[in-house]
């Protein structure tokens, strides 16, 4: 530790335009990072839900309802299809219109529409089976909230490509500065390299110092990238949960058993995070810094 700090006081501008750029890239990775998750587990909370809501004709038989439920299991689209009858649907106005005698007088189970309720394995495959259920004989209604899914999807994968984008971008960036700012460090200490070259020191003897120090740089920008973008979400946590009240527990690419919650972010999921920034900051520290030392150590 003492030869980084030594090497940081050497050269203090170049080492925190190193910091500094890991810092901006790796506290944008989290920001990313916990905004794709959300919106994925958003999608997976709408997966949870009858996506597609189909109801039936008075005059469509039991045996046709039957066809079509079996169909849309056979497609392999879906993962659950609840079939609800005429009787299960006047239980279920009851209990919603229990305070209202009048209401209850006036409904019968005749009148009231069978329907199957669609879970979809893909949200993406939603539009597909809302149109086929559209032409079948028999139905009268798909009720399907296509605008809501389809923009929610679209937002999901437009921000997977502009995360993914965005982050190439400045790790190329990174790399570039790094490199430059080794390159600068490996000029200061030419002679230094040359007298170990002389003593014998190996290649990897002589590069493992600016290797440290681009491990040491991506570890403390990218704690203090996490503790930053975490500090700036509990202050604004309470804006938060005001804002999404009624929102349950979105998982963490199904791992809620886990214990991994990506709102409320858990302790674990939060560690998780932690990990993953660190060791990203770590590893684009010692790549940076060892293409420069494999291009300007001899």
């Amino acid at each position: 530790m003492n030869e980084i700090f030594t090497s940081i006081r050497r050269t203090p501008y170049q080492s925190f335009a190193s910091f500094l750029i890991l810092f901006f890239t790796l506290f944008l990775a989290v920001f990313l990072f916990g905004m794709t998750t959300f919106f994925n587990g958003i999608l997976s909370y709408v997966e949870t839900k009858p996506q597609v809501t189909v109801y039936f004709e008075n005059e469509t038989k039991e045996s046709s309802i039957g066809s079509i439920r079996q169909q849309l299991v056979n497609s392999g689209k879906v993962s659950n299809v609840k079939y609800t009858s005429k009787q299960e649907a006047l239980k279920i106005y009851r209990s919603l219109n229990k305070n209202n005698p009048l209401l209850l007088e006036m409904v019968s189970a005749d009148i009231l529409p069978a329907s199957l309720e669609i879970y979809a394995n893909k949200v993406s495959d939603l539009p597909q089976i809302a149109d086929q259920l559209n032409h079948l004989t028999g139905v009268d209604e798909v009720v399907y909230q296509r605008d809501v899914i389809d923009k929610l999807l679209s937002l999901t994968t437009m921000l997977r490509r502009v995360s993914a984008l965005i982050l190439v971008f400045l790790v190329v960036v990174v790399f570039i500065v790094l490199m430059t700012t080794t390159a600068f460090k490996i000029a200061l200490k030419k002679e230094e390299i040359e007298l170990l070259r002389l003593l014998g020191a190996t290649h990897s003897y002589v590069r493992w110092p600016f290797l440290k120090e681009g491990m040491f740089f991506g570890f403390a920008s990218g704690s203090m990238a996490f503790v930053i973008y975490y500090l700036m979400f509990f202050i604004l946590q309470p804006f938060f949960s005001s804002y999404l009240s009624g929102i349950p527990d979105l998982q963490f690419m199904g791992l809620g058993s886990y214990g991994l919650f990506v709102w409320p972010p858990s302790p674990l999921f939060i560690l998780l995070s932690y990990v993953l920034t660190v060791l990203a900051g770590i590893g684009i520290g010692y790549i940076g810094n060892y293409l420069s030392t494999s291009k300007y150590i001899k």
